[in-house]
């Protein structure tokens, strides 16, 4: 179930790791591991990786709008910085 909600409040459901839509802003379960997405699963912008319980991010800028997303959602608490291509490939390989 995701739950339908503004961009202005994603980093709640972040935080709860909770599925959420938002405009062009969503999350979702990947092998086991909580993933949020701006505009499409070709951009991830952060990674929850369960096992160990640290977060990833995205460090790679793509447009105005997919900074502002990465500002809605971040979790509020210290990420690993990968680029774009690493954190894809990471997510793809769970």
């Amino acid at each position: 179930m995701h739950y339908r909600v503004s961009n202005s409040k994603a980093q709640r459901y972040v935080q709860l790791k909770a599925r959420f839509k938002g405009s062009n802003l969503f999350s979702d379960k990947v092998a086991g591991n909580y993933v949020v997405y701006s505009y499409g699963t070709h951009w991830p912008l952060f990674v929850f990786h369960a096992e160990t319980g640290i977060w990833y991010e995205n460090m790679d800028k793509r447009s105005a709008t997919t900074s502002r997303h990465r500002t809605q959602a971040h979790p509020g608490c210290e990420t690993v910085l990968m680029g774009h291509d690493e954190i894809l490939e990471f997510v793809s390989s769970g």
